[in-house]
């Protein structure tokens, strides 16, 4: 692990990877919530090995506040929700009785939402497509994959991933082009106010209230975990 990586809030929310620190830095900025440290642990499959580095850091016994955010995938979401609680048991830290519920009678506050909806398979992505589901130009992006799906190589069909090439032809469209879902939540490109995102912004109010707590709301801090 990066020896420079320290923690600076004791409000943390940890998700897969620079990608989802981008999103959710920017939808964060949207809610008005100031001094939470986002956590890139480096990837969905990272959880379970790379939070005990997270864990062995200095301050980490003064987090008052611990969110995971992270993609359902191809199972349900339970699953990967099952996964992160195994996780915690393991470094006995407080678990939330289900997905989407903040434990809030224990020290830290706990919560895990699981994308895209806390039920079924999907990602980030697939939230971020239905925000723009309205806009004449989806019709576009839809067209044009439904078209390239049709002419693929036999090969390519397996690892073909739907939600992510519409997502990288909708930000290929715009101007200025942006190449990550994470940038292009940084310039506006995805609708904050969608319905769609109401559960997500609920999640993230209930774990992270408005207002100072502590000196922790002066500034978003973002913590990168990896190995040396």
């Amino acid at each position: 692990m990066d020896k420079s990586i320290k923690i600076e809030s004791t409000r943390l929310l940890v998700v897969e990877g620079k990608d989802e620190c981008n999103f959710f830095k920017a939808l964060l900025k949207h809610l008005k919530i100031d001094g939470v440290q986002l956590v890139d642990i480096g990837g969905k499959d990272k959880f379970k090995t790379e939070f005990q580095l997270l864990c062995n850091l200095e301050n980490f016994n003064k987090i008052k506040r611990l969110g995971f955010i992270r993609d359902a995938e191809t199972n349900p979401a339970k699953s990967a929700f099952d996964s992160i609680c195994g996780v915690l048991k393991k470094h006995n830290l407080p678990i939330p009785v289900n997905i989407n519920k903040i434990r809030n009678d224990t020290d830290p506050y706990v919560g895990i939402f699981i994308m895209p909806d806390n039920s079924g398979e999907g990602m980030l992505e697939n939230l971020c497509l239905k925000t723009i589901e309205s806009l004449p130009q989806y019709d576009c992006v839809d067209g044009f994959i439904s078209c390239f799906v049709q002419h693929q190589p036999q090969n390519e069909k397996e690892k073909f991933n739907e939600p992510k090439a519409k997502v990288q032809t909708y930000l290929a469209s715009r101007s200025p082009i942006v190449e990550s879902l994470g940038l292009g939540a940084q310039k506006g490109y995805w609708d904050f106010n969608h319905l769609c995102l109401d559960d997500m912004k609920k999640f993230l109010e209930s774990l992270f209230p408005e207002g100072i707590l502590g000196q922790d709301s002066k500034a978003e801090l973002t913590l990168v975990v990896k190995k040396k």
